[in-house]
């Protein structure tokens, strides 16, 4: 989320590690031979073709308004943005707060100086929508107790003490909050017992059991060190420009803040490990979405960090409780052409169904959203050749996903646009921006599908994005939280006459959300493979259970699980257009 400096962001920072710079050098070097054409030809999308008439119509309608979920409009700043923080916007999570089998919705809200200036002014608050499966939802905020009353950013739900309820983790600027499910359908703020307070600017969280105690852990990226006092407002700068134009200043210039790692030590409590465990110096970096994943398929979780300005983090899990920072190493520090990148936010997915998890990680405006492709644990910057590297070129792009929105068994993208500054109508961009979905066209390329084809023809300014089957028919919704105004709640429209599977796993033996569980669904011959996630995108969570698209398939032939402790089990012959929940070592 840059201006970029030599259009203007503030003097550099000094190199992390020696290693590092060495590395960015030589690279640099190495990114002026890197060519931006494949083929003989420029990589940039094509429109995906038009639909054949059984599932003609757009893919999806906004029902926020007739689903009551219009109810809930996000604060965040006013309306100039002369602070970075007034720009950034907040998530979303999808998840079943009460165990009644139906994905309930809680949108995070930011806030502004004056309401946190003046105590008379009430306070703003995220709001928790209980799904009433008639594809209605009704606001529970007040009665449950999940009022969050911080200027709030990011949301990562799971059951962190494994007692069969999805808990509540929000961050927060100035400090954040850990909300414990009590079962009955309400919360209790548990943050400052539980020792996650955390301090300034925390941004996109995600849960994982990093060291295989069947406890899960938090990581908690953090953003910039931010203290209005000291920092200048958009007109008072004349450094601060985006295309000669006064905007709000920041992140270059401003401190960072180093990562905060928790360990889940039981009984409620969590201790910051970032240090001991090797997770330094991430306080040079602007960190604003992590997601938790086996990329090397060694069996343990390692960390994915999108750092903005910044080059990104690595983090290899080495199985004794530390991890070591490999980012330049595994090609995924910066683009393929040696350039650091404003990073936002990330999907986690593997989109060609070869086994091995890729990344693609949105960035700003005037650049291009990057496709990480995962080969044996080592990363390619693909997007030109795969049709990506010019179809983001205007947007400056927030939550995304891999999502299979059509059930054919390979996984789409989708991209939640929006610029940070308001000023951008002046600078030669739009505020106001439509969202994009990217069809795969199973062949390592995507392809652009038209507004009136997507159905994302309205234009807002889009920040966190979540997943999920909102309306229990087998085709993954979209929730989007944008800025200063109503969600989006992006219902599919098509009957695409495609078959489908959803499994929803439950530990045993590792922890009960089955966080970083691995599957694979074997269908007619394709094998997909998937991740038990809990929190990615854009400051968001998405639905826990996983979701396989079948296409003509009645069955999954085979469903193969390696559970977070190693364990591993599998399962034949799964009729199609159902959920199914495994426990570990159990039967559905």
């Amino acid at each position: 989320m840059e201006i970029p400096v030599r259009r203007t962001k503030g003097t550099p920072k000094p190199a992390r590690f020696a290693r590092r710079e060495f590395l960015r050098r030589g690279l640099a070097g190495v990114s002026l031979i890197v060519p931006r054409f494949y083929g003989g030809r420029l990589g940039q999308a094509i429109l995906a073709p038009s639909a054949p008439a059984a599932v003609a119509g757009p893919w999806f309608v906004d029902a926020a308004q007739a689903s009551g979920l219009a109810a809930f409009r996000d604060t965040c700043g006013g309306p100039a943005k002369d602070y970075l923080i007034e720009t950034v916007g907040s998530g979303v999570a999808m998840f079943d707060y009460n165990g009644d089998g139906l994905l309930d919705v809680y949108f995070v809200n930011g806030s502004t100086f004056q309401i946190l200036d003046n105590p008379r002014l009430p306070k703003t608050s995220g709001r928790l929508f209980r799904n009433n499966g008639d594809g209605t939802f009704t606001d529970v905020t007040e009665a449950s107790g999940l009022i969050n009353q911080g200027w709030g950013q990011g949301v990562a739900v799971a059951d962190y003490d494994n007692d069969g309820h999805p808990d509540v983790f929000i961050t927060n600027w100035p400090r954040n909050a850990l909300f414990h499910n009590n079962g009955n359908g309400t919360f209790t703020d548990v943050t400052s017992e539980a020792g996650v307070e955390g301090g300034n600017w925390s941004s996109g969280a995600a849960w994982g059991d990093y060291d295989g105690d069947g406890r899960l852990d938090l990581y908690v990226p953090r953003y910039v060190d931010f203290d209005r006092a000291y920092t200048p407002k958009a007109q008072m700068m004349t450094y601060c420009l985006y295309n000669g134009v006064p905007v709000a200043c920041g992140p270059r210039g401003l401190p960072g803040l180093s990562d905060l790692l928790y360990h889940n030590e039981g009984n409620g409590k969590f201790r910051e490990v970032s240090q001991e465990a090797g997770v330094r110096g991430t306080g040079d970096a602007y960190g604003f979405q992590v997601v938790w994943c086996d990329f090397d398929n060694d069996g343990r979780l390692d960390a994915f960090v999108a750092n903005d300005s910044t080059p990104n983090f690595l983090w290899r899990n080495k199985g004794d409780g530390t991890f070591e920072e490999i980012a330049f190493e595994a090609g995924c520090a910066l683009s393929g052409d040696g350039r650091e990148q404003s990073c936002m936010g990330v999907a986690l997915g593997d989109y060609d169904n070869d086994g091995w998890f890729d990344l693609f990680v949105t960035n700003f405006a005037e650049d291009y959203n990057t496709l990480y492709h995962n080969r044996r644990g080592k990363f390619e910057d693909v997007t030109y050749a795969a049709g990506l590297g010019t179809v983001s070129y205007s947007e400056l792009g927030w939550g995304t996903g891999f999502v299979d929105f059509d059930n054919d068994g390979w996984k789409d993208i989708f991209v939640a646009n929006g610029h940070l500054y308001p000023q951008a109508d002046k600078a030669g961009n739009s505020y106001f921006q439509r969202n994009q979905l990217l069809r795969n066209l199973r062949n390592g390329r995507f392809a652009l599908v038209p507004p009136r084809e997507s159905g994302f023809d309205v234009k807002r300014t889009s920040r966190g994005a979540a997943y999920g089957d909102l309306l229990g028919k087998g085709q993954m919704a979209i929730l989007v939280n944008n800025v200063d105004d109503v969600p989006f709640f992006y219902s599919p429209s098509r009957n695409q006459n495609a078959n489908w599977i959803r499994l929803r796993l439950v530990g045993t033996k590792c922890n009960r959300s089955a966080v970083g569980a691995r599957v694979e669904v074997t269908a007619n011959g394709l094998t997909q493979t998937d991740v038990v996630q809990a929190g990615g995108s854009f400051y968001s969570t998405s639905d826990i259970r996983l979701h396989f698209g079948l296409g003509a398939a009645r069955e999954a032939a085979l469903v193969k699980i390696r559970w977070p402790d190693g364990s591993a089990e599998q399962h034949a012959n799964l009729a199609a257009n159902r959920e199914y929940l495994l426990r570990q070592a159990c039967c559905p």
